[in-house]
Formats: C-alpha cells, structure tokens, sequence
C-alpha cells in the first residue's frame, strides 16, 4: 500500500512540475511566420537558343510570387551587366508571370546594341513600382537581324570607268562587315552581289559575284561591263545601276535566313567588247554554197572605208558576190581582170583556203590563197597530217580554235606550207616570223592570235561540248556534232552548234565525246541537269546554243 501511494504522490509532483514550466515558456517563446517576399523563381533552363526557323516559339517564361506590393502591374528588365547599369525594358503584365517568342526576345538583344552571338548573358528582374526583385541569368545564343554592310570597294555615289584594256582587272574588290562570319554558330553564309535597273526595286537582277562564308567579293572590269549592258546601258555609254548585298544563312537542318542590305547607286561607263564588222555582202556561186542553198559567205568591214574581206574555204567552182543574200545587187567580173561589174560574169576559182577582198572604191578584187594553222610535236607530228585551221573571229578580228594538244612544241604557219611561219622568240606572247617553237602541255586550249599586232594567247580549257544521240550519230558510233565558242559574247561561257542536221529521235550533250560529263533536260523546261533525261528531236536542220555562265544553273535553246 505504502509502495502505492509513493507512486501516486511522485505523478502528482511531476505534473505540477510539468504545469510550471509550461507556464513558464509562454512568457519567453515568440512565434513568427516567414516574412513576405517579391521574388523571381529559379528557372528551369539557364541556356536558350534562339532558332530562327522557329521565330513565334517562346524563348523563356519566367514567374515570380510577390507578398509585399498589392501591384496590379509589372515591368520587366533586362541588362548584360548583374549591376543593371542599362537596364532594357522588355515589357509590362498584369499577371505573375512573363513570356517572349524568339523574335521578340533575339530583336531586344539585337536593339541592345550586342554584337556578339553565343552566350551572351542576359539578366533580368522585375519591377512593381519601386520594388525590385531578385534577378535570374540566362545564357542566350542569337541570330543576326541586321543586314551585312559594305565595308570598303563599294560606296554610293561611286563611279567606273571601265576598260577593255583592264578586262581581266578588279574594278572594285568588296570587304564585307558581318559579324556573324566570326560567331561560330555552326551554320554557312552566302553572299549574293546584285544589280539592277534604278528605280525597279530589285525586280529583275543581275548577279556581279557571290562568295560562301567569306568576306571577300571582287569583280572585275569584264564582269561589271557584262552587268551593266545588261541592264540598259549601251556600249560607250554611261548611265546608273543600283546594287545590293544579298545574305543567305543556311543551318545544319537546312532552314534559311535573308538579310538584303540597303541599295546604293554607282555610276558605269561601258566599253565595246567586240567589233561590229558586219556587212550586208557576202560571196555566193557553186564554189561556195551551191548558189545560195545556204547563206552566201559573209565579207566583214576593214580598218579601210569601203574594202571588205572574207576568209573562206572554196570547192572548185564559180563564185560572184551579192547584197543581203539576194540577186537584186549582184557583182561579177566580165573580162577575168579583176575588176568588178554590175551582173557581171561568174568567176572561177579552185579548191582551196582564201582571203577575198572587196574593194568598192576602184570596184576591184583579189583573191588570195590563206589559212594560218598550227603545226608541230604537239599536234600532227610537224605536218604528218593537216595543220588544225583557225578560223577568223569576226566579233573581235582576231583568228581562233579550240585545239587538244600534246606536251610538245608547235608553232603557226600560213597555207601549210613552211614559207610563212610564226613562232614565239622570248615565249613573251607575241610572235615572230620564223621565231622559235612554242612549248606547250597536253590540254585543251582556245588558240586566239591577232595578226594586228601579231599577240597570240593560249588558254586551257577543261570541255569541248558535243551533241549526242539517236538524232546524229547513233549513241557516238561516229564523233560528236561539235559546238564552238560564241565569240560574239568573249567572256561568257556560251557554246553554239550551228545549222546541224537532227534526225527524228533522241540526244543529250556531253564533253569531250565521253559520257564522264553528260546533260539533259529533266522537266523540259530549258535548264540542263548533270546525267538529265533525253531531249527528242524532230528532223531538221537546228543552231543551238548551251549557256554556262551560271554554272549552277546552265541553259540551252535551240532555233530551227
């Protein structure tokens, strides 16, 4: 019993105890709840990347909670710098959170004034009056919206005076200013210099030069004389073309972005690249084209008022000379004394290469034998077979082929004969009568010499373009029909097949009677395709012209 009642009494004591300090603690012990906060949230990502491709996709989204202002509006803020020394608005909500697409944000850091593309820091905070929250970091890569300038070669206002002579030479060498060439971003930038007529707005263009990821863009005199004609400005002339810088930025996934600079105006003064020595006469008979069966032989201007010329090859024969391929003016020679009369008597001739003159200041002509060839070890073993023939290039009176030569020497001669022979003594690029052999390396080669002032010049060339076909030669059982060089346009690279006889059937183009390079037409629509499907003839007699000048995008046409 005794044992109980000590337990009882030990119970009541400690709750009396337990009671006291209870009551104690009350009077020392405050409890608080955490003070209110106006605070951005940690955001989920910290690196964003703008994708231009993707231009109305949220950059970011940011939120906050505010327990201190009772603000029904909020500004947002921006800055490179932690300090906010120059804070950017980027713009005001009601609500406790705040998006921009990727246009809108890659425009504010652009408006900035940042010239840089990766990681660029980017802070921002809120603001509800003068509150001020914490601020948040995101590392944003960017994309160029401003358009590539011109750095230096090109200004407005610039003038040209271009030259023949400086044909091959840099009128202007273009150093372009875009930092995006230097911002690493993994993607591929195409530069596109334009020109068009003032005043159009760029609808059609002519394109002066282009360059891939580089800042370097030269044309030269030939080029810009090409343009400029092309766009309405007469040979010898001047007037006024506007050009643009055109960018084209390509990603890894193929998506593009364009930037077109701001157009300027530059002033052209052209220059004549090839000689009108046309004429409205020309030589017809049985020696030369079976009385007119085609068109009569033509005779080309001279440095003399009234003296023509013609280089022509002749079958036995008669021939006379007529105007504008008709017999209502018709010239012959009634006495075989070298003079000319009105519906005067036929004239024969032998088979052979001539220079015919026409002279209508004392109404005489000559006939003279004439053909400058090559010869050598070069070409057919110093004449174990025909010199190649160079042909006279009216446009620019000079005489050109296009020959495949051997590593070897050569040298040019008159009439395949070693009478009259030519070759080049310095290798200085002139020749000289009876002068030493020229070396040259296996190739092929457009030969041009100028008898005027007695240069010549050798230039390789990687293709000669030939027709093939059911429509000509079986598939190659026999060569290729061969199309020359236009040399009416020097400096393009236009290929001509003139009056070739198609059967009804098929054909593609091709180089150097081999199919390693060979086009066609997929689509029918005028561009030639690398391997392209066959192009179907219909019997006839057709001129038909390849245009490479723009390699990516080669043409063709072809006229009855």
């Amino acid at each position: 019993m005794k044992s109980i009642i000590n337990k009882i009494f030990f119970t009541v004591v400690a709750s009396a105890m337990l009671l006291l300090t209870s009551c104690e603690s009350e009077d020392n012990i405050n409890i608080t709840t955490p003070d209110p906060t106006f605070e951005l949230d940690i955001p989920g990502i910290s690196n964003v990347f703008l994708n231009y491709s993707l231009p109305d996709n949220p950059a970011f989204t940011i939120t906050w909670n505010d327990g201190v202002t009772s603000a029904t509006s909020y500004n947002i803020e921006m800055a490179t710098e932690d300090t906010f020394a120059t804070p950017v608005a980027l713009g005001t909500t009601s609500e406790k959170s705040f998006s921009m697409t990727v246009t809108e944000l890659n425009q504010a850091i652009n408006n900035a004034g940042i010239t840089e593309f990766n990681d660029i820091p980017v802070f921002m905070r809120v603001k509800a009056g003068e509150q001020v929250s914490n601020s948040v970091l995101f590392l944003v890569t960017t994309y160029p919206v401003n358009a590539p300038t011109l750095e230096s070669g090109l200004a407005d206002g610039d003038s040209f005076t271009l030259s023949l002579d400086m044909n091959d030479q840099n009128a202007f060498a273009l150093v372009i200013n875009d930092p995006i060439l230097d911002a690493n971003l993994g993607v591929t930038v195409d530069y596109f210099l334009e020109a068009a007529v003032v005043g159009t707005d760029f609808a059609t263009v002519e394109e002066l030069g282009t360059s891939t990821d580089s800042a370097n863009i030269n044309v030269t005199h030939a080029k810009l004389n090409a343009v400029a004609q092309a766009l309405g400005i007469a040979p010898d002339t001047t007037g006024d073309i506007e050009i643009r810088l055109r960018s084209v930025i390509t990603n890894g996934t193929g998506d593009t972005l364009e930037r077109i600079g701001t157009p300027i105006t530059v002033t052209v003064s052209t220059y004549l690249t090839v000689l009108d020595l046309s004429t409205t006469w020309g030589i017809v008979g049985s020696a030369a084209n079976n009385w007119g069966a085609t068109p009569d032989l033509p005779f080309f201007k001279t440095d003399v008022d009234g003296v023509l010329a013609a280089y022509v090859t002749l079958i036995d024969g008669q021939i006379k000379f007529r105007e504008n391929n008709d017999w209502a003016v018709n010239y012959g020679d009634t006495g075989a004394d070298g003079s000319i009369e009105l519906n005067g008597d036929n004239i024969d001739v032998t088979a052979g290469s001539y220079k015919i003159t026409l002279n209508f200041n004392d109404n005489t002509y000559a006939i003279e034998a004439f053909s400058l060839g090559i010869v050598g070890s070069a070409y057919n073993d110093w004449g174990a077979t025909p010199d190649f023939m160079l042909e006279y290039d009216q446009y620019s009176d000079v005489f050109r082929g296009i020959v495949t030569l051997l590593d070897g020497d050569m040298k040019l001669r008159m009439n395949n004969d070693w009478a009259v022979n030519y070759g080049d003594t310095g290798a200085d690029g002139s020749i000289e009568l009876n002068g030493d052999n020229i070396t040259v390396t296996a190739g092929i080669y457009i030969v041009t010499v100028d008898l005027n002032d007695n240069s010549y010049s050798l230039e390789q060339i990687t293709n000669v373009w030939g027709l093939v076909g059911s429509a000509f030669n079986n598939w190659g059982a026999t060569p290729d029909a061969q199309f020359t060089r236009d040399w009416s346009r020097p400096f393009d690279d236009v290929w001509i097949l003139r009056d070739v006889e198609l059967l009804d059937g098929e054909f593609k183009f091709r180089a150097n009677n081999a199919w390693d390079i060979n086009y066609g037409d997929t689509g029918g629509d005028g561009t030639l395709e690398v391997n392209g499907d066959n192009l179907t003839a219909t019997a006839g007699t057709y001129t038909i012209t390849l245009d490479f000048s723009d390699a990516a995008n080669p043409t063709y046409t072809i006229q009855p």
